[in-house]
């Protein structure tokens, strides 16, 4: 195993480097005496390095300095502490002077290369920490500062040392091999300056070199004649060894474990914590005296290393050397990306490896097992995907997975605007006012719903919005349309629920498995589908479900993007939303009848959690309780004494046990439950297994019990029968197992699939205690999760009721249904779906961010209606640690990128306009229809789905006139803008060809001119006058200006003040509330620049407008100022915009001349899409604005209650790995 210490402060690594590191007592079996410490990394090799590590140059480098010179290399901040005036205690930190890497083999190896005398193993244990230093070294990172990501540069300096026995215990040093690698904080960058180490990368690379160390010393040892099998953690164990002599070798582990479990913790900084505080003060033992111990210790046993290491060296002289070979290591690899793209779409290099190392462990050495990850990524079959800012390593998918977001994507845009509606808007809106007691925000959705001519539509929901209300009332509504409306979910209690909404329900998983009649018996009724809790249903899933869609059916995809997510790959609601998928809100949370407690939820569900997590601590709702032991007990009495509607929320399995057992313990006292339980065995589902997993006998253990779900004829396994594993042959991946009937079966896992993997426990019941079912139970009609109570238990047979309305009692034989355990606690995970009056939540701020993060502190918040409190180990760090945003990963992020847009608005502005189109193409943000209206269309679509701050760059004035139409009426429809409009009289600008001709003018029209001709013409500077008449035969204009002066000129004779001046005719334009307008004119008085954008948001007397600006500011303007307006939605040109979203479209010739525009483009931009209608010509570098490149992505179809369009179309494209045609 390989441990990483936090970082050592210089007084820290001083001190054990004398103790420790380099003290003769901490090897015992090295003759020399004291311990000669060795140089590794390239830095060390650099610095020349080469010679046994002397004490002056450890002190040098832990204080940052140069080893041979002394000269600082990495700045040394002191430690020290001052009063503040408030007084208050700062302490400022010490320098940090590096970290201490372990490397410990496990006991059975320290026994037989110490006591056993095989120097052999010590030398295999050298050469596999050797390998795994030098790869943990790859991932050294430098500090740069300021909010840059560290900077890679594979090199730092290690000193290591080898030490031969544990820490004493009661006077007794056991064997232990391990070496102490102290890496020091400094780094050398390509340029040879030196920074000090970002830690980082080390600990999330800690478990991978973990793995490494272990599948280089598995390795070895084989090839040494050693019988190898793999431990508990992993770890290559020897056989021959019993395991009271093991036990008996471990006292120091032992007495980690001990305390510990004393303490009710866990983790490896628990561990490294617990260590600390075990420690015995020092001994002075002999030499001698150690390993005279460790030998009589052997021989109490049989010396049994002795007889081990025999044994082994006469196998060694038989066998022969294991050639190359790179069918293992393709085995591990296939193995790990089966395993880790099953729950993952994105994974770290890292982890590939890792699970690859274990699965070959012993077959394959990390060379080949990397070489082999190598040449599978090279054939394709891994996919890089672009990284975050801070990774400190690359990330993969697999094609299959893109394919498989692409293609939910492309199932949710082929089929917008593609069926009728369920009902008309009229019928809609009356459907939704069918009940009184519905909220605006449910009865927008149903309306949205049922005239929606979307075929798939989603359903945003909160926690305790009224859902259930909400989809009865869709329901009822869609089957008066002749459709046939059933539902799913990927768990049978939220399939439950959609049955409380009328809807006849099952799980995803039934309707995925149910076949397809080639010729039905009669014609099949056109279907609405309800997918309920879709948050939970992975990309697989959802794709398959898609594909058994029939030409006339429906799909309402129901969920929650921020409650928990599927523990299979994916997050394909999240995905489909993100991609345009017309999605209705249920967003008025409801449950919460406390409107303190209402607040703090609304944080949570909006993932403002530390808002959320302050409110509560504001209202008393939480407790502070260091002890883990004690913040149990807290909670039970908490609960035991108020049981009535109260759940307990904790993160993990563990914990969730510990709290019942508290519980039940408080309850006894109580006299709530009876004395005389039964203990009864049940069964604990295993879901750290994948499937990938359940074909490898390695990871199934003696004593589990295995359901299998399809059966076996081969096998003679019957369908749904359990079997109880009795031994495991990992060499030869065979399981043997006894059936029911006590017959046994031997078989390879491979054969086998519909497997389910479960531990046998010894749980205590009795009447009244609070029981959760860990599965689904057709014939008793129970869901998994589902909530009981037992109310009576004799003669094998338990007979519970029912949480929920109709308090239904069910009676089962415990020894044929055994999935249930104790309900008081229960994890935040099987919580989702339930609702209490009171909530208990036990959060451990220390525990893994995958358990503490935001998703747990909505979820276990939200199901409370009358009151939540939290019991916690630390208060004040409380918030941020919940802050931590947990979601799964997804190969294909459909969501532009801010920094890539950024980066092609750059490219425009530098007149690259290739470059800017390319990466615009990479992003997927560049459209082709050849159907111009498709086109047109398609652009109206994309403004409506995310209107605010967006605008359309239409050179074509009549399709800006069309597009403006199409988007208000659109928006109207969804409500966004008011229906009512008001008629507003507006100066329009008139653009002449030639305006020194006097007939280009109309009586009316209005001049404002710049330059004026006071002198002559009596027209004033920057002034405004009316056109009263023309004389063209003359080409005289008669004005009058704002003094009431009439003139009369001749255009030509006026040269610069006509080419300075500007023209509008009085016009008209019917406004709503809501609709987006945009400044023609500067206002200096109200602060408003021509080409400034607003919302209007009232329509006054007189035809005053008050419109919100961009910025925010509220402005009133009077109606002559308010005639310099139009509507916002669509521009002449791109250059200046001061809009966060652009969408430029046209044909060939009219994005050409756009290119001087997109010189001047807005740096700020954050979105930027292009739509044509030709992409071969809009993209040429001659006629367009790029280089004939072929575009990358399919065009979106039709958007609602924009008429009925035919597909678009897209060239074929050649995506790596893959010829699609899309």
């Amino acid at each position: 195993m390989l441990s990483i210490s936090n970082a050592l402060n210089a007084s820290q690594a001083k001190t054990y480097h004398q103790m420790d590191y380099a003290s003769a007592t901490q090897s015992y079996y090295n003759k020399g005496g004291e311990v000669k410490g060795e140089w590794n990394g390239k830095m060390a090799a650099s610095l020349g390095l080469s010679k046994e590590v002397s004490p002056l140059a450890f002190s040098r480098l832990v204080d940052g300095q140069h080893p041979e010179t002394g000269e600082q290399m990495v700045r040394h901040r002191l430690s020290q502490q001052y009063e503040n005036p408030d007084g208050s205690v700062t302490k400022a930190v010490e320098h940090r002077a590096g970290w201490d890497a372990q490397f410990a083999p496990s006991k059975s190896v320290s026994l037989t290369a110490l006591v056993g005398g095989d120097e052999r193993i010590r030398e295999a244990h050298r050469e596999a920490v050797k390998v795994a230093l030098s790869e943990l070294e790859s991932y050294t990172h430098a500090r740069i500062g300021g909010n840059k990501p560290a900077e890679s540069t594979g090199r730092f300096i290690a000193a290591t040392f080898e030490h031969d026995t544990a820490r004493p215990v009661d006077g007794y040093a056991a064997p232990q091999l391990h070496t102490h690698a102290v890496i020091f904080n400094v780094t050398e960058r390509e340029d040879g300056s030196t920074r000090a180490l970002q830690e980082r990368p080390f600990f999330e690379s800690q478990n991978y070199v973990g793995a490494v160390y272990q599948a280089e010393l598995f390795y070895r040892l084989k090839n040494l004649g050693y019988e190898i099998e793999r431990g508990k953690s992993g770890a290559p164990e020897i056989k021959g060894y019993s395991s009271e002599y093991l036990e008996a070798s471990s006292q120091r582990s032992q007495k980690i474990r001990e305390h510990m479990e004393q303490a009710g913790v866990s983790g490896p900084e628990a561990a490294q914590i617990a260590a600390h505080a075990t420690r015995e003060g020092k001994q002075n033992l002999t030499p001698q005296e150690v390993l005279e111990a460790h030998r009589k210790m052997a021989a109490e046993f049989g010396n049994e290393p002795q007889r081990v290491v025999e044994a082994a060296r006469a196998r060694a002289n038989q066998q022969e050397q294991r050639p190359e070979n790179t069918t293992h290591a393709k085995e591990a690899i296939s193995f790990a990306r089966e395993s880790i793209f099953e729950r993952e779409a994105v994974a770290d290099k890292r982890a590939i490896l890792t699970t690859a190392l274990r699965r070959g462990m012993g077959e394959a050495t990390f060379r080949e097992v990397r070489d082999e990850f190598q040449t599978q990524r090279e054939n394709g079959r891994f996919r890089s995907v672009e990284s975050q800012k801070y990774d400190s390593e690359r990330s993969f998918t697999t094609p299959e997975t893109i394919a498989a977001e692409r293609a939910n994507v492309k199932y949710v845009l082929d089929g917008r605007n593609s069926v009728k509606p369920i009902m008309g808007a009229e019928q809609a809106r009356h459907q939704a006012n069918t009940k009184d007691f519905l909220n605006q925000s449910q009865r927008q959705a149903i309306e949205e719903v049922l005239n929606s001519s979307d075929r798939i539509h989603g359903l945003q929901g909160l926690a305790g919005t009224g859902k259930t209300t909400t989809l009865e009332i869709i329901r009822k509504g869609a089957e008066t349309e002749g459709y046939k409306v059933e539902g799913f979910a990927p768990t049978s209690k939220a399939a439950g629920q959609l049955r409380d909404a009328g809807v006849d329900a099952t799980t995803l998983q039934s309707f995925l498995s149910r076949k397809v009649k080639a010729t039905p018996d009669e014609p099949e009724p056109k279907h609405l589908y309800m997918l309920d809790e879709s948050s939970l249903a992975s990309t697989r899933q959802m794709r398959a479900f898609l594909q058994k869609l029939k030409p006339e059916d429906r799909v309402l995809v129901i969920g929650d993007t921020r409650q928990h997510q599927a523990v299979d790959a994916g997050r394909p609601f999240q995905q489909m939303q993100e991609a345009g998928m017309q999605t209705s809100q249920l967003d008025k949370i409801m449950r919460q009848k406390d409107p303190e407690l209402l607040k703090a939820v609304q944080h949570l569900a909006s993932n403002e959690t530390v808002k959320g997590i302050e409110l509560l601590a504001e209202q008393g709702r939480i407790t502070e309780v260091r002890s883990a032991q004690e913040r149990i007990q807290a909670i039970a009495k908490d609960y035991a004494a108020r049981p009535e509607n109260t759940i307990i929320i904790s993160p993990d399995n563990k914990s969730r046990q510990q709290i019942n057992e508290s519980v039940r313990a408080e309850l006894l006292k109580t006299g709530t439950l009876s004395e005389d339980g039964k203990q009864l065995r049940t069964l604990l589902h295993r879901s750290d297994m994948t499937g990938a997993d359940r074909t490898w006998a390695a990871r199934y253990n003696p004593g589990e019990v295995l359901q299998y779900t399809t059966g076996s004829k081969t096998e003679a396994i019957d369908r749904n029968s359990f079997a109880t594993v009795r031994s495991v042959d990992a060499r030869s991946n065979m399981l043997t197992v006894e059936k029911q009937d006590g017959t046994t079966v031997s078989y390879d896992p491979k054969r086998l699939r519909g497997v389910n993997v479960f531990t046998e426990i010894e749980r205590k019941f009795a009447t009244g205690d609070r029981i959760q079912f860990t599965a689904g139970e057709k014939k008793l009609k129970v869901s998994n999760r589902d909530l009981a109570t037992i109310v009576k238990l004799e003669d094998g047979k338990m007979t519970v009721e029912l949480d929920g309305k109709t308090k239904r009692k069910i009676t089962f034989d415990t020894e044929k249904f055994r999935q249930f355990d104790h309900g008081y606690a229960v994890t935040s995970h099987s919580s989702q779906g339930l609702t209490a009056g009171r909530v208990l939540a036990n959060i451990d701020t220390d525990s893994s961010r995958s358990l503490i993060n935001s998703r747990l502190a909505y979820v276990a918040i939200s199901r409370a209606s009358e009151d939540a409190r939290i019991y916690t180990n630390n208060a004040e760090t409380l918030g941020q640690r919940l802050a931590t945003d947990i979601s799964k990963t997804a190969a294909v992020d459909f969501r532009p990128s801010t920094e890539q847009t950024r980066e092609a608005v750059d490219a425009f502005r530098s007149n690259d306009p290739a470059k800017a189109t390319e990466l615009l193409q990479n992003q997927e943000r560049v459209y082709e229809y050849a159907n111009p209206d498709h086109r047109v269309a398609a652009v109206a679509l994309d403004y409506t789905a995310r209107p605010d701050r967006a605008v359309v760059v239409v050179p074509d004035s009549a399709e800006r006139k069309e597009l403006t139409q199409l988007i208000r009426a659109e928006l109207q429809a969804q409500g966004k803008i008011s229906a009512e409009s008001h008629s507003v009289p507006v100066l329009v600008e008139q653009k002449y060809s030639n305006p020194k001709l006097a007939a280009s003018y109309f009586p009316g029209d209005q001049i404002h001119y710049r330059t004026g001709s006071p002198s002559i013409e009596g027209i004033p500077h920057d002034s405004a006058a009316t056109v009263l008449s023309t004389d063209a035969k003359k080409n005289l204009l008669t004005i009058e200006t704002r003094d009431g002066e009439q003139v009369s000129y001749n255009p030509v004779q006026l040269r610069q003040q006509t080419k300075q001046s500007t023209v509008y005719r009085q016009g008209e334009l019917d406004l709503a509330v809501g609709d987006r307008i945009v400044f023609t004119r500067p206002d200096r008085e109200n602060r408003i620049r021509s080409g400034d954008f607003a919302t209007l948001e009232k329509v006054g007397d007189n035809n005053a407008l008050t419109v919100r600006m961009d910025n925010g500011r509220e402005v009133t303007l009077e109606a002559e100022k308010a005639k310099h307006i139009d509507y916002g939605y669509t521009v002449e040109t791109a250059k200046r915009l001061s809009a966060d979203r652009i969408v430029l479209t046209g044909d060939s010739a009219q994005l050409a001349e756009q290119q001087a525009a997109l010189t001047k483009l807005n740096p700020k931009v954050r979105d930027l899409a292009i739509y044509t209608s030709d992409s071969a010509n809009a993209l040429h570098k001659d006629h367009g604005i790029a280089n004939g490149s072929l575009l990358t992505k399919e065009g979106i179809s039709n958007a609602p209650n924009l008429g009925s369009l035919s597909e678009p179309s897209s060239p074929a494209i050649e995506l790596e790995g893959y010829g699609i045609g899309m």
